[in-house]
């Protein structure tokens, strides 16, 4: 809510309207203009089992490639 016109329309709402008409007046907004899309959280992969011969594999894979001339 950075716009001054949006700003002052929800200030005038607090003052004039009940906390119910204020629910109804969200749901009314909520059901005309649509709600944003919820964003994706990306979910971390679980920890593998980090013993030394998986910790050595993947350094070999992602760390050691031959670099392309």
């Amino acid at each position: 809510m950075n716009n001054p016109k949006v700003l002052s329309i929800f200030n005038n709402a607090k003052i004039f309207l009940s906390i119910e008409e204020l629910k109804e007046l969200a749901m009314c907004i909520d059901k005309e203009v649509g709600r944003p899309a919820p964003r994706i959280v990306k979910k971390s992969k679980p920890l593998q089992n980090w013993t030394l011969e998986s910790v050595t594999e993947e350094l070999l894979a992602t760390q050691f490639k031959k670099k392309c001339r």
